[in-house]
């Protein structure tokens, strides 16, 4: 009988002991190994440490479909956005190649003093070249925008005289902007970006760019009311 009882007691700790060892074994500094695909690899995970959460990462269209449709009162300009984007990077490009393909310097062709536009400034070959393709973007993008005004220009300006065309002289939105913000600084590769915002008409009528007071009233409203700024 004491024979049975020392060898269940002997059991019993040979049991206790591997499982303490178990224990043990698991919170020791994890080891590392080369995988099969030649990384580094853990043998052992410790229970402690939570997994990281994948980042929530969405394109910019993406993002812009899901805020408008969040937003009922920005679905008419889902469109325009997405365009002035896309004008956004192709201004992008255009700065950094600035110097390659002879962008610098003042707007005059016959390589004379150009100008001086509302703000007592020469305007750049730059500067037109991007106001060009702000304008584009806005006023083709979709019938929303009625009329725009741009840093680079003295008045305001319809989208049926941007252009060419009465179809599109209606909409419920006005757009102003800077092209290029910043354009001096391009050649000390200091910062430059671009400017807009984007307001809702005043007055019972569609379209702005038939009526000269109304539309100017529209741009000269508070920033506090306008729709989009960027």
């Amino acid at each position: 009988q004491s024979v049975v009882v020392a060898t269940a007691t002997l059991l019993l700790l040979s049991l206790l002991s591997s499982s303490v060892h178990v224990d043990a074994f698991q919170v020791l500094p994890t080891t590392s190994s080369r995988s099969r695909s030649g990384t580094s690899t853990s043998l052992y995970s410790n229970a402690n440490v939570t997994p990281r959460k994948k980042k929530n990462l969405k394109s910019f269209t993406r993002y812009l479909e899901v805020e408008c449709w969040k937003q009922s009162e920005l679905r008419d300009l889902e469109p325009v956005l997405q365009t002035v984007s896309d004008a956004c990077k192709q201004i992008n490009r255009l700065v950094q190649r600035a110097q390659t393909d002879d962008l610098y310097g003042d707007a005059s062709e016959d390589g004379t003093a150009g100008e001086i536009n509302v703000q007592g400034e020469v305007p750049q070959k730059l500067d037109q070249l991007c106001n060009t393709i702000l304008l584009k973007a806005f006023c083709g993008s979709s019938n929303a925008i009625c009329a725009v005004a741009s840093e680079e220009e003295d008045t305001s300006r319809g989208c049926d005289t941007v252009m060419g065309d009465n179809a599109f002289a209606v909409g419920d939105y006005v757009a102003v902007f800077d092209p290029l913000d910043g354009s001096k600084n391009i050649d000390a590769s200091l910062p430059v970006g671009t400017i807009f915002g984007i307001y809702k008409t005043q007055g019972n009528t569609g379209s702005a760019s038939s009526d000269t007071e109304t539309r100017d009233n529209t741009f000269l409203q508070t920033g506090r009311r306008g729709m989009v700024a960027a």
